[in-house]
């Protein structure tokens, strides 16, 4: 309950709480509950205090409507490069706004420094997203060389790099908008990762490009395995009613049968019959079953709902 409405309606008050409600009454007060603020009270008060300003407001006229709705169009890309004793190779990792991975490994035929190593992949990567049209790019790499050398915080004093760093320059004069961040290497496996199976994989020299296919499973592998045992063991399976027949047509028990299974088959051989050497079951009016087997029921089901379907 409120403070005030307490003081006011309760009937019987004691001790400070009474002295409180003689105070009070001195200055003729009531209590009068808060009333619900309607949607129209706003638009009231627009109307009654109007601005100063009178210049009209033109029809589907907003203020700064260009950012009502923004798209971040921005790449991004991480890059790696490294020289070890088995050659050279460099990896990129190209992500678009949508989450869609483009993973890039190159194999360098030719011998270079550590260095110039994540220059060619820097460069890789800027070339790729450049040929798709990208315009807005956010980079990462783990060479503080190049970041630093790039926002020309450092100097290029190496001659071998110098060309790297001129068209770097001019690729990343192609985009609108670029970014260089540094990354450690523990953050960028990815690229690391493609780096050394590039540097580490051997490709013959009549070819030119070996691809990597990375596929997408919903189940583990020991389930194909054990589908397939599950088929075998059905071809091998007989069907239910092999004793049936063999009693029907041959008049043979089954190996190992007792007198009660002996007799359950002579009581089954009324229910059977062949017809054009299938077995069927006799049903009421005259009607046959055909008897069928795991494999031939789903088969024998679709035959039987087209039929109903054509019937109806």
């Amino acid at each position: 309950m409120d403070p005030l409405q307490y003081l006011f309606e309760k009937s019987t008050l004691n001790g400070r709480i009474s002295r409180w409600t003689v105070n009070l009454a001195q200055f003729d007060l009531g209590f009068m509950p808060q009333k619900s603020i309607k949607g129209s009270a706003i638009s009231d008060f627009l109307a009654d205090f109007p601005i100063e300003d009178s210049t009209p407001v033109q029809e589907n006229d907003f203020p700064d409507e260009e950012l009502m709705v923004t798209e971040d169009d921005t790449w991004t890309l991480y890059f790696d490069g490294a020289s070890n004793q088995k050659r050279c190779g460099v990896g990129v990792l190209l992500v678009s706004p949508k989450e869609e991975h483009v993973p890039i490994s190159i194999k360098l035929d030719f011998d270079v420094i550590n260095n110039a190593a994540e220059y060619e992949a820097c460069v890789v990567g800027l070339e790729t997203p450049l040929a798709l049209g990208v315009k807005e790019l956010h980079i990462f790499g783990d060479s503080s060389l190049i970041i630093n050398q790039i926002f020309k915080r450092w100097k290029v004093r190496s001659e071998s790099l110098a060309p790297y760093q001129t068209y770097l320059e001019t690729l990343t004069d192609q985009l609108e908008k670029v970014e260089y961040t540094f990354l450690p290497r523990e953050e960028n496996q990815f690229a690391n990762a493609l780096e050394r199976l590039a540097s580490m994989v051997r490709i013959p020299k009549e070819i030119e490009e070996m691809p990597l296919n990375i596929e997408k499973r919903h189940k583990p592998a020991y389930v194909q395995a054990i589908e397939d045992e599950e088929e075998i063991q059905e071809d091998k399976e007989e069907p239910w009613y092999t004793n049936i027949l063999n009693y029907v047509t041959k008049g043979e028990y089954p190996p190992n049968a007792d007198k009660r299974a002996k007799r359950a088959l002579r009581l089954l051989d009324s229910y059977f019959v062949l017809i054009k050497g299938e077995l069927h079951k006799r049903a009421p009016k005259g009607r046959a079953l055909q008897c069928v087997g795991k494999k031939e029921a789903p088969k024998a089901m679709r035959l039987s709902t087209k039929e109903h379907v054509e019937h109806t």
